[in-house]
């Protein structure tokens, strides 16, 4: 009963999640609205809770989408261990927010120190988890594709940054690979609320081949 749960609540904060990655690091964040007189939101303290909120609904959703795909044998150990890499990562993005409203310069230095590998961490353990999702077959695929293309396209972000591609591609690049990953998010937290219904089952062993 206590998986079940997890998992129906589980899709609701997956989709949640999509949209905070959506508006907040995507539609929120293209040029147009980071211009100087629309700046608001970001000095603003509700948008830390918004960012903690986001943080703590993706770690909710992470968890029903393993409970519910771990019954897939094709999900196997890939998937768990982009799984539990996750959880490190995004809990450690929420933590930042409340270091924000706190200290700036704690969560500055948090984010100069460990920003870089939280990064490419998230973005290895994203593309596993999307590849076990792939292979399990029980959410939609398009969710997953989403989530993949969008990280991909953040370290393609990453790489133009580090050799100096023109700004005007990052300050775009960056709100579109935030909106394919949090559009991925809605995605499978629908699918996995689709199956709010059913019971969950013990992970099955991998088969051994």
């Amino acid at each position: 009963m206590l998986m079940s749960n997890l998992v129906r609540w589980g899709g609701l904060a997956a989709i949640f999640a999509g949209v905070v990655y959506i508006l907040g690091g995507g539609i929120l964040s293209t040029p147009l609205f980071t211009a100087e007189d629309h700046s608001w939101f970001q000095q603003n303290p509700l948008w830390y809770w918004a960012e903690f909120a986001g943080a703590v609904a993706l770690l909710v959703g992470l968890v029903g989408l393993y409970l519910f795909l771990r019954q897939s044998s094709r999900f196997g150990w890939l998937g768990t261990v982009a799984f539990y890499i996750l959880i490190v990562l995004v809990a450690y993005e929420a933590v930042l927010p409340l270091m924000g409203l706190g200290s700036g310069s704690g969560a500055k230095w948090l984010e100069s120190t460990f920003g870089p590998l939280q990064s490419l961490g998230k973005i290895l353990a994203t593309l596993l988890f999307g590849i076990a999702i792939l292979r399990a077959g029980s959410l939609p695929r398009a969710g997953a594709w989403l989530m993949i293309v969008g990280v991909l396209v953040f370290l393609g972000t990453l790489v133009s940054f580090i050799v100096g591609a023109n700004e005007t591609i990052t300050n775009w690049s960056l709100p579109v690979a935030s909106m394919l990953y949090g559009l991925g998010f809605v995605i499978l937290g629908y699918g996995l609320w689709s199956h709010r219904s059913e019971p969950v089952q013990p992970a099955r062993p991998a088969p051994i081949t």
